[in-house]
This record gives structure tokens, C-alpha cells and sequence, in this order.
């Protein structure tokens, strides 16, 4: 396992024949290499750090003043049968309904929102789709573009969403273009999907990064299995990119912040967050 040294990679079980109960006794951490194991302990000081200020857990959405927070760490799908309904608070773990929550938040009458930040900080990936999702709240528009090593192949996606459940697809459906001022909290512990966001809010020219530069990963993940049944996983061969000026840019040095925090208290002190990006950011 030590081998299989990026965060993508890694043993996901042991083989059939194995007895894994003794596998296990003898080497508790199975698959992780020096990278993941590292990214580990830095997320756990992170999760530390913010533990500090939210001791019952960080809420998914918050409003300190003038200023929303939405907060993940990671991109999901489950738990929801109908998109179509206003969303719950208890199902706020499903990526796709916490963007129509927030966006129902922000734009309801009366409210006192001005500012927009999402908090990917210790996002650490999941599910490509609702990455698109979150990124068309902010820009309008959610994209994804891939770049297969293998076959010199190159895609490119665009998707519309229907953010408030009308069942058209129109400018009522995002965030852009209303006036809001948008930010993104990032970190090397924002990797995969979480890395993939910031990086298209970078190329946006519409979304200020704050934190530090975030933790790369591009590529899809490839699931695979040895002759002797040992399953595991790698960085595959399609890559996560995207497009500007008609060429294809791979993501994997991460998103650089517009505003560099090296200390992560910064990040999970709300009020005191809230009132530097009131008062210092231009």
C-alpha cells in the first residue's frame, strides 16, 4: 500500500482468500500510503481547529449577518426521493438539496444577504454530478471537462440546473447575476471534486478564494483487481480539466487563494471571517 502513494489511491479490501480479521491484526491501516496517511493527519488538525468554534458540528448553512456560509465535505447524493419538493433540514447531507436549500435561504424576501461563501475547506471529493451542481449555483452554469491520457480524447460538458424546482431552466436557477459577492474557503485538505470547484471559480474571474492553495487531484478514480483478487484503486487515465480559450488546463496544482490564510482559526471564526471580508476584501 505504501506504493500506491496518491490520495486517490489505495487497497480497498483484501483478496477473497485472505482471512481479513488476521490481515487486519497485522496491518491495521490497510492502503495507506505516505500521502493519504499525511493528508489524514492534516484534515484531522483542520477538523480540530474547527471543532473549536463548533463543538456540536458546523452547521450546513449559516447566516452571520450580511453573510452566508455553506459548508460540505463532501459532494453526495443520497437519502432524497424527490428533488421536486422544498428541501428539509435533515436532508442538508445531500449535496444537491443543500444548494437548493441555500439558494432558497439567500433569495427569500427580506433577506439580508449580501455575501456568499462556500466553505470547502475540508472537502475532500465525491460525486462529479453534484460538483456540477454547486458550480452552477455560483456561475450559472455547472461544467466539467475531461482529458483522457490514454487516448488523446477530450470532452467537455455543460449543464443547466433548476435550482428553485420550477421545471424551467432560466437565470431564476442561480445565484449569478443578482448581486451577490461570492467566495470559496479552500485548503490542501480540499482535494478531488473539492479541489475541481475552486479551480473552475478561479478560471470564473467571479469567485474569491480564500485560504490556501487547494490540495490537486484530478484524476477519476479507477477501481481494479489483482489475478489474485486483491481489489484496489488508482489515479485513473481520464483527467479532470478545464477549459479556457479553447485549451484544456489539468487542476492537479490546485487552485492558488486570491486571499492567503495560513492560519486555519481564521477560517472558522465566522464573525471575525465575516467582518474581514466586509472590510478588507475589495
Amino acid at each position: 500500500a505504501l506504493h500506491l502513494d496518491d490520495q486517490h489511491s489505495t487497497l480497498s479490501s483484501v483478496s477473497f482468500r485472505t482471512d481479513k480479521k488476521a490481515f487486519v491484526e497485522e496491518m491495521p491501516e490497510l492502503g495507506t500510503g505516505l500521502s493519504l496517511t499525511a493528508s489524514a493527519n492534516q484534515q484531522a488538525e483542520y477538523t480540530k481547529v474547527r471543532a473549536k468554534y463548533y463543538p456540536n458540528g458546523v452547521p450546513h448553512y449559516e447566516e452571520i449577518g450580511n453573510t452566508a456560509y455553506i459548508t460540505f465535505d463532501a459532494f453526495e447524493d443520497t437519502g432524497c426521493d424527490d428533488y421536486y419538493s422544498a428541501p428539509r433540514e435533515d436532508e442538508l447531507d445531500n449535496t444537491i438539496r443543500l444548494m437548493q436549500y441555500a439558494y432558497d435561504r439567500i433569495t427569500r424576501k427580506d433577506s439580508p444577504v449580501e455575501n456568499v461563501v462556500m466553505d470547502l475547506s475540508l472537502n475532500g471529493g465525491g460525486n462529479a454530478y453534484t460538483a456540477i451542481y454547486t458550480i452552477g449555483l455560483f456561475l450559472g452554469e455547472g461544467q466539467i471537462s475531461l482529458d483522457d491520457e490514454l487516448s488523446g480524447a477530450l470532452m467537455a460538458s455543460y449543464y443547466r440546473i433548476d435550482t428553485n424546482r420550477d421545471h424551467v431552466f432560466d437565470e431564476k436557477d442561480t445565484l449569478a447575476g443578482k448581486g451577490y459577492k461570492f467566495y470559496c474557503l479552500e485548503t490542501d485538505s480540499s482535494f478531488s471534486c473539492g479541489n475541481l470547484v475552486p479551480n473552475v471559480f478561479k478560471n470564473s474571474n467571479r469567485v474569491t478564494l480564500i485560504g490556501q492553495t487547494s490540495g490537486g487531484g484530478s484524476c477519476v478514480v479507477q477501481y481494479l483487481c489483482t489475478a489474485a483478487g486483491t481489489p484496489f484503486r488508482i489515479s485513473g487515465n481520464k483527467r479532470l480539466s478545464f477549459i479556457k480559450n479553447g485549451a484544456f488546463y489539468d487542476i492537479d496544482r490546485g487552485a492558488e487563494p486570491d486571499v492567503y490564510i495560513k492560519d486555519p482559526n481564521f477560517l472558522y471564526d465566522r464573525k471575525a471571517l465575516t467582518d474581514y471580508i466586509n472590510n478588507e476584501i475589495k
